[in-house]
């Protein structure tokens, strides 16, 4: 579940704001994000340290998000994502590279996400059920069994905070079809169950601020926020196998809104047969 900043793709989407006046699919911050910028620290077993920094800018037209480009450690720009809206200002496609995410709605619900590769073949879904105005789950297919990679994004980074959208695509990869529960607590996703090849929970607890992606789905980085939720994630706890990890982020704010979010990861290299402690920080600029 673990990746690299050089295998990290992107696709953003727009989701639930729970109100009755409010339609899903739109994502109009008060808070504009202009720029991400991504750091990681590698900590050496010798001691020596060693970063690695990626950034995004993103453009808006009017209050709408109108592109994404994104930038690699070198300066060069890697890739964009360009957003097309419909007539109610909702995201209707997000084309990403050679993939196209197409969304449809039922009233004022999302109700599918589709993935087509540039030739028109489709290569995922994911079918959202509600209870109400409230999301309580989403049940992902991939075709013909095809690998994590083989799907040009995966709509399902923010719907999970961190890494629990990579755990459902490797069990949708496998089995075909993966299924998300989640539980709620006021307006926040407290608890998620994913069901499919893999089994695994995630909980998450939160602070009292506002999280700034709120409505929006980011594939750009692993450490994603909640865009269903309306606090940022400060402890998330994974149970896999009986057994259970946790991941503590620090943020630093400017009035409501984070501008800095910083936490520690441990990656183990299968070559180098060593663990490396990764110091990450996301730095937000509005």
């Amino acid at each position: 579940m673990k990746k690299t900043f050089a295998l990290m793709i992107a696709v953003f989407a727009f989701a639930m704001v729970f109100t009755s006046c409010t339609k899903e699919g739109q994502y109009m911050p008060k808070q504009k994000i202009s720029e991400i910028v991504h750091t990681k620290y590698y900590k050496m077993p010798m001691g020596t340290t060693i970063s690695y920094t990626e950034r995004e800018v993103w453009s808006w037209n009017g209050k709408l998000l109108s592109y994404i480009d994104y930038y690699d450690a070198n300066g060069d720009r890697s890739s964009t994502s360009l957003f097309r809206y419909d007539g109610d200002n909702r995201i209707e496609e997000i084309d990403y590279k050679n993939a196209t995410a197409k969304y449809e709605y039922d009233g004022n619900s999302i109700k599918t996400i589709s993935i087509f590769s540039q030739n028109g073949s489709l290569r995922g879904k994911y079918e959202f059920e509600h209870k109400g105005n409230t999301l309580t789950a989403i049940n992902v297919t991939t075709n013909s069994g095809k690998s994590m990679e083989a799907l040009p994004f995966n709509p399902l980074c923010f719907f999970l905070p961190e890494n629990a959208a990579n755990q459902v695509m490797e069990s949708a990869a496998t089995k075909g079809s993966s299924r998300i529960v989640l539980t709620w607590s006021g307006k926040n996703v407290t608890v998620a169950d994913i069901s499919g090849s893999e089994m695994a929970t995630y909980k998450w607890t939160y602070d009292e601020y506002s999280n700034p992606f709120k409505a929006l789905l980011d594939m750009g980085t692993d450490n994603a926020s909640m865009i269903f939720s309306e606090n940022n994630v400060v402890r998330e706890e994974v149970t896999t196998n009986n057994t259970t990890t946790a991941t503590d982020f620090r943020y630093t704010y400017d009035k409501k809104y984070p501008v800095k979010k910083e936490w520690t990861v441990v990656e183990y290299s299968p070559l180098e047969m060593v663990e490396y402690n990764i110091n990450c920080i996301d730095e937000y600029k509005y």
